[in-house]
């Protein structure tokens, strides 16, 4: 069993960084120095903590966020070991909106990576404190001093160097702390380190690089700079200080370098993040909604007597052992046998124990206070994002955002039968991954299936097939148009029908005029005189909403644009709701035809993280699809090295298979991000070419 913490001794951190620059590594480093785990795992035989997954075995990469946590002099760190692969950038972002603080995990070779300047400028958007993890100082060509430069000028980052490498490559021995002024050299067992004096062709490198640390964490308060400046030294206690305020400004970024796999520099990264990282903040606001239509604001403050929240920010289903719901309490404190309310499903159930985690191993928590995390099992109803709270206080909290999908696959079963168990496999795995999507598309007639990258979305499949021994074909989605209008017409439409007893009568004069571009419909009603009866009305209405699901080129649904129902004429017998309904959408199919209809086509807002070796190709390719450059460089100006980001409007049909075409012009040197922007026209060949596509698919549905 755990010990008890209060929220002052929590600390919060997420591992982030491109991919094989060894975070799983770091958090196996961390674990042993924290008497969690006895040995540092290899990726190569599997025996990572935190890569338990059998596909994260095989593929020895990490696929799913994974928690650990260690001890230190009554501090209690939670650290969260993220995938570096754009794919999964879902898992990083979740653990960065439940942290307090990052270790940025960077390569002593290849630097900044594409991956390592998104996820900066994630943190930059965020104002995220962050650490700089500066690992596999063994590897050869391994190079500090370079690697330390190229940071602070691609990020354009304000870096304080806290240690420097004791020997570099083959020859590293550990780091000299350039706080304590002393070498610390780990023993054989990973767990403790050798302190000694610097030696001595070290010592005026090591003093130098300590006077820009000093004059670095002087600027943290006046009255140390101000000392500074007086030519008055700064005590150990005051650069913490310094070091510390800025830090937990997002100001200042310390730098630690070391290996992971050797344990070097592991004990310095563990105490700079429990004496400099911040705890979550008491008394921190958490703005959340009630429940109910009404979706009033409501606050929840990070205090141990208010009633309890928390949010789930990841989920995990083991094949045999059930559902792991990871949380953070943002408010109160969650006791082990505790009646909890799901707001977001309105749902409640009970807690029975509580847990924090080593990679998949429990560890009883005796309670989670708020600022911790913890985990609970067995809610068979709780999801990723849901809000667990007070049955009597219920809040909804909303605070961790999900990326928009940038890849898709069309999906049915092999074998017909298959689709009901199909479908419940997904709604497990949505409950898990908020960033999968599996929706059925009455449009297009498709069940598609969408994720953050074709690496994400075939891991899936296999393992249905493996585990589930369910087949799955895929093909490129079919993408949903719309038609609209361009100019103003009329039409008239009586609709008539007499075949003994009651008849049928209605008939309406309308005028369309087309919207501004995302308006929708309107409809105005400007009978006067009362040529069409008021208890009509309701059924043109009707009509005219029917009429707009199926537009008169390709059967697409129908935006922007106004209908005028301005005159009629009724029969006291015959005429009927239906009858005018009836009239109504013939009328506007009449009028649409005569309205200069076009198609419209999803246009896409992209980011491309590049590498500007290929700036050129990226240029040209999105000029290939159709696509306006909207911007280059760097959108936010936090960066000014080999990376560029190029943001741009492209039709979403152009690009169903980015993902893979990126890879294979890139070498893999870039990825992407999208969402929906707008619907623009489309004419030509290319307007000719989806309207005979979609006859033939309506031919084969039978329509």
């Amino acid at each position: 069993m755990l010990k008890e913490y209060t929220t002052e001794q929590i600390r919060n951190v997420a591992i982030i960084g491109h991919g094989s620059t060894g975070k799983s590594t770091l958090l196996d480093a961390m674990l042993v120095i924290g008497g969690k785990i006895d040995g540092i795992g290899n990726p190569a035989n599997g025996t990572l903590a935190s890569d338990f997954d059998e596909e994260e075995k095989n593929r020895q990469i990490s696929i799913r966020s994974a928690l650990g946590f260690v001890e230190i002099d009554d501090v209690k760190i939670n650290i969260i070991d993220t995938p570096g692969t754009s794919d999964f950038v879902g898992e990083a972002r979740a653990a960065l909106q439940v942290a307090e603080a990052a270790i940025l995990v960077v390569d002593s070779v290849d630097g900044v990576q594409i991956e390592t300047e998104k996820a900066w400028r994630y943190l930059t958007e965020k104002n995220i404190p962050r650490i700089i993890f500066i690992n596999k100082m063994d590897k050869e060509r391994a190079a500090y001093e370079k690697i330390f430069d190229s940071i602070q000028t691609t990020l354009n980052a304000k870096l304080a160097p806290l240690c420097i490498p004791y020997g570099e490559g083959a020859d590293l021995k550990g780091v000299i702390d350039l706080v304590e002024m002393k070498a610390m050299v780990p023993k054989p067992d990973g767990k403790s380190v050798t302190v000694s004096d610097i030696p001595a062709d070290m010592k005026d490198n090591a003093e130098l690089q300590q006077s820009v640390l000093v004059e670095l964490a002087a600027e943290g308060e006046d009255a140390l700079i101000e000392k500074f400046l007086d030519g008055n030294a700064l005590t150990v206690e005051e650069i913490c200080r310094g070091i510390k305020t800025q830090l937990s400004a997002a100001k200042l970024h310390p730098v630690i370098c070391g290996s992971s796999l050797k344990s070097v520099g592991i004990k310095n990264l563990i105490k700079v993040i429990r004496d400099f990282a911040p705890s979550p903040k008491a008394g921190r606001e958490y703005s959340g909604k009630s429940q109910g239509e009404s979706g009033a604001e409501k606050t929840v403050k990070c205090l141990p007597d208010q009633p309890f929240a928390a949010v789930v920010w990841k989920t995990y289903i083991d094949q045999y052992a059930g559902r792991f719901n990871y949380l953070k309490v943002v408010s109160g404190q969650l006791l082990p046998d505790s009646e909890v309310l799901n707001a977001t499903q309105d749902a409640k159930d009970r807690v029975s124990k509580l847990y924090s985690m080593v990679g998949n191993k429990q560890h009883d928590m005796p309670k989670v206070v708020c600022g911790d995390i913890g985990v609970v099992v067995k809610l068979e109803k709780t999801r990723t994002l849901d809000t667990l709270c007070d049955p009597k206080n219920p809040v909804l909290l909303p605070i961790i955002e999900v990326p928009h999908p940038v890849f898709s696959y069309a999906i049915v079963a092999a074998k017909k039968g298959d689709e009901d168990k199909l479908s419940q496999i997904f709604n497990r795995i949505t409950d898990e991954n908020p960033t999968i999507t599996y929706e059925f598309n009455p449009e297009t007639k498709q069940t598609v299936l969408s994720g953050m990258g074709e690496m994400q979305l075939d891991i899936i499949l296999k393992s249905i097939a493996e585990k589930n021994k369910i087949d799955v074909e895929t093909s490129e989605p079919r993408v949903a148009y719309r038609e609209t209008i361009t100019k103003k017409a009329e039409a008239q439409y009586k609709h008539k029908k007499q075949s003994g007893g009651h008849g049928q009568y209605g008939e309406v004069y309308i005028r369309v005029e087309p919207q501004p571009r995302g308006e929708g419909y309107e409809f105005v009603n400007s009978i006067v005189g009362g040529v069409i009866p008021r208890q009509y009305i309701p059924g043109c209405e009707k009509g005219f909403k029917e009429g707009l699901d199926e537009g008169v080129l390709g059967k697409y649904p129908v935006v922007d644009l106004k209908v005028d129902l301005h005159f009629g004429s009724y029969h006291d017998v015959d005429s009927s709701e239906m009858s005018f309904k009836i009239a109504a959408r013939s009328a506007l199919k009449k009028a649409m035809e005569a309205a200069g209809p076009i198609l419209l086509e999803p246009v896409m807002v992209v980011d491309v993280y590049v590498d500007k070796e290929f700036m050129g190709d990226i240029l040209n390719d999105i000029n290939g699809r159709r696509g306006r450059v909207l911007g280059m460089g760097s959108k936010d100006e936090e960066s000014s090295g080999s990376i560029s980001v190029v943001k741009a409007n492209v039709p979403l049909a152009e690009m169903l298979r980015y993902s893979i075409d990126l890879r294979a012009m890139t070498s893999g040197k870039a990825t992407f991000e999208m969402e929906f922007s707008h619907y623009d026209p489309i004419s030509g060949k290319i307007a000719e070419k989806v309207i005979e596509e979609r006859k033939k698919f309506l031919e084969e549905e039978g329509k």
